[in-house]
């Protein structure tokens, strides 16, 4: 029993010792373990955003806001309900972000009161969210594309 026991332990440290090994090197741009190490990040943050049910939070509070962003913006309550829809919250994922992506602007939130920023890129099938000290690019659906010009308006 003992041996088994050490056996074991022993697998669970070369493990953890390779998973630190990967994510110190996917720092280094030139790492080949980069794109895997970043694969991996992206698994964990969508598992993350699965367990916390993050995406029906967000459709919930924008649902639940629906009268104030009509009057913020100007728009009627079915245009405001009906960009919410187009966003489709449920389809965004966390992704690995693509070699070779070129940012064209980052957008603070310290106006709005939010402390993070967001990313857009040349290719608006997706954006890069920085909160919390964390950085996740997420995958654009294209319904809610279209609504990545309106941050240049901010």
């Amino acid at each position: 029993m003992k041996k088994v026991l050490f056996t074991l332990v022993g697998l669970v440290a070369v493990a953890a010792i390779g998973a630190i090994i990967v994510f110190a090197t996917a720092s280094d741009e030139s790492s080949p373990l980069n794109g895997a190490a970043s694969e991996a990040k992206a698994a964990a943050a969508n598992a993350a955003i699965d367990a916390a049910g993050l995406k029906g939070k967000v459709n919930d509070a924008l649902s639940s806001r629906v009268d104030d962003i009509a009057a913020a913006t100007g728009l009627s309550s079915s245009q405001v309900e009906s960009a919410i829809d187009n966003l489709a919250i449920d389809d965004w994922t966390a992704i690995a972000l693509p070699a070779g992506a070129i940012a064209t602007g980052t957008f603070d939130g310290s106006a709005a009161g939010v402390d993070g920023a967001i990313t857009t890129y040349e290719d608006p099938g997706y954006v890069t969210v920085e909160a919390y000290g964390q950085n996740v690019t997420l995958e654009v659906p294209a319904s809610a594309q279209e609504y990545l010009s309106l941050l240049a308006s901010q």
